[in-house]
């Protein structure tokens, strides 16, 4: 390959590396945005990864370059209320992010990209938004080829003493607030709404993972059959703690289901807490590269 042709090579790719931004129009009429990065695609299945509360699509940008350059087609959803997406004018609701933004995004990737599955990753509350959808959607399951969740979970945030100590402090300033104060308590880049706390604070107090119509989402995901695999950080005790998330793990019923949790004793060189479980760099170099072998094994064993 001659200089002016490694160059040309070069540009070809930073061009295709560039993000597009899509604007999606949920059903209950909110626009929410979806993220492309992609290069050169060589996998079936596109990947719609989204973030958790008091964050937005950054969270997932590096994870989402380093599939692309793997040749995976990413999709960062960034959740109502957050990032470029419709950030007023709906009811702040936890669940209205798996009832509405999720469809949305998937149905706009499936035809974007003419694919009939896609992968799902989520962080913290973003892996819930995908199992909320699917447990809500049993049908749904056959839009995707697998879920992968880092630090969710939804009934154990109270189990220890530093999770009572931080969640009781948030749920009292969000009170005294009217919202959570997500920038200036140190909690992440975005403010959260007071109605997507109360049904968080509800969950982990009552140990129930329930809808506002009473529906049991732990007993739903019984009915889920797809791969998935579901990551704990052993250093997350406050947020989203390794029994919490085991909780969400041992209600799924997929005969094809993961569980990692990522600390020294599993042979990681840190116990992960919540944030560096996806962003960091000791997660660029431990945790993505498996994520990629999941991705491909998966779609490897779906192919025979």
């Amino acid at each position: 390959m001659t200089p002016e042709s490694a160059v040309a090579k070069s540009n070809r790719v930073h061009r295709q590396m560039t993000p597009t931004v899509h604007s999606v129009v949920t059903e209950d009429g909110v626009t929410v945005a979806l993220t492309r990065h992609a290069t050169e695609v060589t996998h079936v299945a596109p990947v719609v990864l989204t973030h958790g509360t008091f964050s937005n699509g950054s969270l997932c940008t590096r994870l989402a370059a380093y599939l692309a350059q793997e040749g995976y087609d990413c999709w960062i959803l960034e959740l109502r209320g957050h990032g470029a997406s419709q950030r007023d004018g709906f009811r702040a609701d936890f669940e209205a992010f798996g009832l509405y933004d999720v469809p949305a995004a998937i149905n706009a990737v499936r035809q974007h990209s003419g694919r009939s599955q896609v992968f799902l990753l989520g962080h913290s509350a973003g892996g819930l938004a995908f199992l909320m959808h699917l447990a809500r959607r049993p049908a749904a399951q056959r839009e995707a080829a697998g879920v992968i969740t880092l630090a969710s979970q939804a009934t154990g945030a109270y189990t220890t003493w530093p999770g009572w100590m931080a969640g009781h402090g948030v749920q009292v300033g969000t009170a005294l607030l009217g919202y959570s104060a997500g920038r200036a308590w140190r909690l992440g880049p975005e403010d959260e709404r007071k109605g997507v706390f109360d049904a968080w604070f509800r969950w982990n107090r009552t140990r129930r993972w329930t809808g506002a119509d009473g529906f049991d989402y732990m007993e739903a995901l019984q009915q889920l059959t797809l791969p998935t695999w579901c990551l704990a950080g052993a250093g997350d005790r406050a947020i989203a703690p390794v029994e919490g998330c085991r909780r969400v793990y041992e209600a799924i019923g997929s005969p094809s289901k993961r569980w990692t949790v990522c600390g020294k004793a599993e042979g990681f060189t840190e116990d992960f807490g919540h944030a560096r479980l996806i962003a960091s760099r000791a997660a660029q170099r431990e945790i993505w590269p498996r994520i990629k072998d999941w991705l491909l094994f998966t779609e490897m064993v779906d192919d025979t």
